[in-house]
């Protein structure tokens, strides 16, 4: 007869908003909200009373005491459609594989979980998504520590960290984990240890090691993965053999998803995603595609790309060969952290299968570029 929700509540995500006409408007993003035009008197006190306090026969019991015209069916049916547009939540939810602490810690996420709720599921349930899952991050320098750090503070269950290099002075205007007393230790030992700082609930497996194109190695570090950050230059679209091209491989017969980010102070790029899901486009398939639309068509700037990728300086031996800085690093790791939580718990559609999107930090202009139909 009812609905299986013990104690019905309007999500606590979703305001109650009444117009000076009278209309009632339930939650704020417009494609998820949904409007009660010109609703009866019987309408607000259901919603008044759907504050986790009562029990559907108790709201049933109080509404019929009040003389106000109404039928039980009416209250169930309503309620049922509150239930089924994703308006209303059990106030009595429990995991058992969050405590008490991390359901309080992540509380205001929980709240963006619920105001999407693409799978029309208690926020909980997101989240638990999350601590069931396992990201791999390939990389712990600018863009590694930053991606790292935020998938912690949402609550990843686990992070898989590999970084074969030691921190130096000069990585900490940009590196966010390490500090002064990091200089010269592992990058990865310090790296779990400023994200426990952060988030004692992430648990960090750690490989000191710079990876080869060594297939049977990178086999090991993907097993049991459940999405890939390739947190450095991605050069397996412009040179042979090489490292990026090797996990690719190894991703798609895994069926695990890979993002790609890239920057400097001065621009920055999110995505592509490859989902790696049987269905989409592979990096494979766009990767000569990808090539020809990275060089200029301006034969003079090409020419000097062309002779950049092959380290052609004159300017002797370049053992830095980039420049970075932490502003732009905290913009490209949001953006792309907040895509990952998307393809992982699926509580929001994601932006960025097949898409490359460009910023410029200069001028705030952007670009992008559709990988999967050579839109650009």
């Amino acid at each position: 007869m009812y609905s299986g929700i013990t104690k019905p509540m309007i999500k606590r995500s979703h305001h109650v908003i009444e117009s000076d006409n009278g209309n009632i408007c339930i939650g704020e993003i417009p494609s998820k909200a949904k409007i009660i035009k010109s609703p009866p008197e019987w309408v607000k006190v259901v919603l008044s009373k759907l504050d986790g306090e009562h029990t559907l026969p108790r709201i049933i019991k109080e509404l019929l005491n009040r003389n106000l015209n109404i039928e039980e069916y009416e209250v169930i049916d309503f309620i049922q459609k509150m239930i089924s547009c994703g308006l209303v939540e059990d106030n009595i939810i429990s995991s058992e594989l969050l405590s008490s602490r991390e359901i309080e810690l992540y509380d205001r996420q929980l709240l963006q979980f619920s105001l999407v709720d693409n799978d029309n599921l208690s926020s909980i349930r997101y989240q638990e998504r999350l601590k069931k899952s396992r990201v791999l991050v390939l990389g712990m320098g600018g863009w590694g520590t930053w991606c790292s750090l935020q998938l912690a503070l949402m609550g990843v269950g686990t992070l898989r960290i590999v970084d074969g290099d030691i921190v130096e002075l000069s990585n900490l205007n940009r590196q966010v984990l390490y500090t002064e007393e990091d200089i010269g230790k592992r990058k990865v030992d310090s790296a779990e240890n400023g994200i426990y700082k952060h988030n004692k609930h992430t648990k960090i497996e750690k490989f000191f090691e710079f990876l080869t194109p060594n297939e049977n190695r990178i086999n090991d570090l993907l097993n049991n993965v459940d999405m890939i950050l390739l947190a450095w230059a991605s050069l397996g679209y412009y040179k042979k053999n090489t490292v990026e091209e090797v996990i690719h491989k190894v991703a798609i017969d895994k069926s695990i998803p890979i993002i790609e980010l890239g920057g400097d102070p001065h621009e920055i790029s999110i995505g592509p995603i490859y989902l790696n899901n049987q269905i989409g486009k592979t990096y494979f398939d766009v990767k000569h595609q990808i090539k020809k639309t990275f060089y200029s068509d301006d034969p003079t700037v090409k020419e000097f790309q062309e002779a950049r990728m092959k380290q052609q300086f004159l300017n002797g031996v370049r053992t830095v060969n980039a420049w970075q800085s932490s502003p732009s690093l905290a913009v490209m790791s949001g953006l792309v952290v907040d895509q990952v939580i998307k393809v992982i718990t699926k509580y929001d559609t994601i932006s960025l299968e097949g898409r490359k999107v460009t910023i410029s930090l200069r001028d705030l202009s952007f670009s992008e570029e559709n990988l999967f139909n050579g839109d650009k």
